[in-house]
């Protein structure tokens, strides 16, 4: 959701004194489609899209279209998963299969204008081929909490990109049990 409606650019610009209300007019998302590569458990967080009413595509070749069904999404074969969508976001364990596989044949494929989340595996990403997608307007921006090395590089380009989100590999463990609220 920061990246459709780019709260970390805007908050910088509000912080510098400035007002650029018209600068910053974000992307509605209800009524687009998102697209998830990997439904293990942090894909799974996004039945619905984030927050919004968002139309759920998804992948994962050890899901059944029929549990895919279940989990409130619509099962695509992968080379359909992520042509249409307005946003895209991967989470897939870093395989032979899966390396590289954001890449720019990959990005040719994709709508002009999509959003790229990655909070799997940094070598998902091909992170040369994102920065070219990235100024050319292919990419209208990215997220990532992964990265090809970590920490990066400090001369990655990508680290300095107005239209990327940057966070350093925070993703969470899963909850070791759930919680039984008692009313």
């Amino acid at each position: 959701m920061a990246l459709a409606r780019q709260v970390p650019q805007a908050t910088a610009s509000m912080k510098a004194g400035k007002w650029e209300k018209n600068r910053f007019m974000g992307t509605e998302l209800t009524d687009k489609v998102l697209g998830v590569v990997g439904l293990a458990p942090s894909g799974r967080s996004w039945p619905r899209g984030p927050g919004a009413e968002m139309v759920v595509v998804a992948y994962d070749p050890y899901v059944s279209k029929e549990d895919a069904a279940r989990l409130g999404v619509r099962w695509r074969p992968s080379t359909n998963c992520t042509a249409a969508p307005t946003s895209s976001t991967y989470h897939t364990p870093l395989t032979p299969e899966t390396k590289g596989m954001i890449n720019a044949a990959a990005m040719a494929k994709m709508k002009k204008g999509v959003c790229l989340i990655n909070c799997a595996r940094g070598a998902l990403v091909n992170e040369a081929e994102l920065l070219a997608a990235l100024e050319s307007g292919k990419v209208r921006g990215a997220a990532l909490d992964v990265f090809a090395t970590e920490p990066p590089r400090r001369d990655l380009p990508l680290l300095s990109h107005p239209n990327v989100i940057l966070t350093p590999h925070l993703g969470a463990p899963p909850p070791r049990h759930r919680r039984r609220w008692r009313y």
